[in-house]
């Protein structure tokens, strides 16, 4: 599979995808040495992974493994070396087997803007868009009456007029949060009437399709998602606690218990930390996919909690793998 890293969340799927023994081919930077000096030289190599590091908030994912194929006049093969992946790269991935659960995150990053709608305004006009996995569908794209001395109120209509609109797309669609940005102070306005659910505000240059292009290059898209993924995490932990206060049988923890109800395709949704995912200790990791994959494959939801997620201790606190059931089996 051929990938490009578009952000930082990119960097983390393929951290968390990334097993011992896949192959990566991807351009690097090695020091070799051509007669008597040392020097960086750019190339394209393959590596077999042993481990890859990952540090939150960085732009960089180092995959650090043996190289399998290089320009054979460098006389590198079979020695160790780090690619270090950033935002803009490109990678072809070889498994000798692609689980579920790693194809449903790389097609759920690939969908991460689903539920989000975009609003750019100003006091004349304003656009409307959704941010799907094939691209950008433009949903409205008006003009305002424009503001005048003699009549008073058109600027609390028009903001009326457009959360109007922007409410029949929240509940028709399902939308979960709106990203509302314009050029000047309308954005507030317009806010004031936009209900049940959340906003975040943002500054554009116009309300137009170059204002679209604008808001699309900027860091608030990926907080959005993160935010997103974040509060389904919590709502899940949120019942998990429900549940066991309940003692109604309906939540799963620990590998023995998660795995026996994986495997009866009772799980509703798992959250499993980062660490059990990125384990050092192989056997355990393996495992851990599976469990994984299983819950996947009988149609459940697997989230990855990570070390900076309100809930990571809760999680922690109960094995670090726990799971909501549909059903009780026991």
């Amino acid at each position: 599979m051929k990938l490009h890293i578009e952000n930082e969340d990119d960097l983390w799927v393929l951290h968390l995808i990334l097993k011992k023994g896949d192959k990566v081919i991807a351009k690097t930077m090695r020091d070799v040495s051509l007669g008597k000096e040392s020097r960086r030289i750019p190339m394209i190599v393959e590596l077999q992974v042993e481990k890859t590091e990952f540090q939150a908030f960085t732009s960089r994912l180092r995959i650090h493994g043996i190289i399998l194929d290089a320009p054979e006049r460098f006389g590198i093969k079979g020695a160790h070396h780090t690619i270090n992946l950033d935002i803009g790269d490109e990678i072809v991935i070889e498994k000798t087997h692609w689980g579920k659960f790693e194809l449903n995150k790389i097609k759920r990053q690939t969908e991460k803007y689903m539920k989000l709608l975009i609003v750019l305004v100003d006091f004349d006009e304003y656009l409307i868009a959704l941010p799907m996995g094939q691209g950008i569908k433009i949903l409205s794209e008006k003009s305002l009456r424009t503001p005048n001395k003699e009549e008073e109120g058109i600027i609390e209509d028009n903001a009326k007029e457009v959360a109007k609109e922007v409410m029949s797309y929240v509940e028709g669609l399902g939308i979960e949060n709106v990203l509302l940005a314009g050029p000047g102070p309308f954005k507030e306005i317009v806010a004031k009437y936009i209900k049940n659910v959340k906003v975040y505000i943002d500054s554009v240059s116009s309300a137009t399709r170059a204002g679209l292009n604008e808001i699309l290059r900027r860091d608030i898209i990926d907080q959005i998602n993160r935010d997103y993924e974040i509060s389904q995490e919590t709502k899940i932990m949120e019942k998990v606690m429900e549940n066991l206060a309940k003692n109604s049988g309906l939540v799963a923890y620990g590998k023995e218990e998660v795995k026996k109800s994986a495997e009866y395709g009772a799980i509703d949704a798992l959250l499993v930390i980062e660490d059990l995912v990125s384990s050092e200790n192989e056997e355990e990791r393996l495992e851990i996919d599976q469990i994984m994959e299983e819950v996947e494959n009988k149609n459940g939801r697997v989230f990855i909690v990570p070390k900076d997620s309100p809930i990571y201790y809760e999680v922690k606190n109960l094995t670090g793998l726990v799971a909501l059931l549909r059903f009780r089996i026991n």
